[in-house]
């Protein structure tokens, strides 16, 4: 009677040869709106590895079937981010005690981030152009504010504390929206800059 070793070597090795066959997931799953969006390139010089990455873990964009279906849901992604580094920024202040007018500055400017994507999503709803402006103006706030708190964000301290490192997170996703609308296969296809 054969040993039945080598017949569980042959299923094995069979097994993780067609395996390695597929394509991998990051490619195989991700649609193709997502992947064309993020082929456009983006002010964050964000590579095509991370747009997917940032944006196919939700079900929104998952379920998008269209660029403005797309543009919403990442606009969606960019306020819920805004406010965890919001948040961040009052809790800061709390914490700290101190007073320290960066960090308050981040905060209210940070506020108007929020706004600005709540506002940029009802406009993209009604398919106004107007998002391309708003999404420069919550770029331009959120520059002021990582100036105001300087580099690199997530080692700078207040009083002990860490700025949030999650500042960064909204702008991706700002940048992606922004491609989205903007690009050169955008839904708007706007090509200037806000003064």
């Amino acid at each position: 009677m054969a040993s039945p070793q080598p017949l569980h070597y042959v299923l094995f090795t069979a097994s993780f040869l067609m395996f390695l066959s597929y394509p991998t997931p990051a490619n195989a799953t991700v649609s193709p709106l997502v992947r064309s969006v993020c082929k456009e390139p983006l002010s964050m010089n964000l590579n095509y590895g991370e747009c997917v990455k940032a944006l196919w873990a939700d079900t929104r964009i998952k379920s998008a079937l269209n660029l403005k279906d797309l543009g919403i849901a990442t606009l969606e992604l960019a306020k819920e981010n805004a406010n965890v580094t919001l948040a961040s920024f009052n809790n800061l202040l709390h914490i700290s005690n101190s007073g320290n007018t960066d960090v308050q500055l981040c905060g209210d400017l940070y506020g108007l981030v929020v706004k600005g994507f709540q506002v940029a999503i009802e406009e993209l709803k009604k398919d106004h152009d107007v998002v391309n402006y708003i999404l420069e103006m919550v770029q331009k706030y959120h520059d002021i504010c990582l100036n105001a708190v300087a580099s690199p964000l997530g080692t700078h301290t207040f009083d002990g504390v860490l700025v949030p490192s999650s500042i960064r997170v909204a702008t991706l996703y700002r940048d992606i929206a922004f491609a989205i609308t903007s690009g050169p296969s955008g839904i708007f296809r706007y090509n200037g800059k806000l003064n």
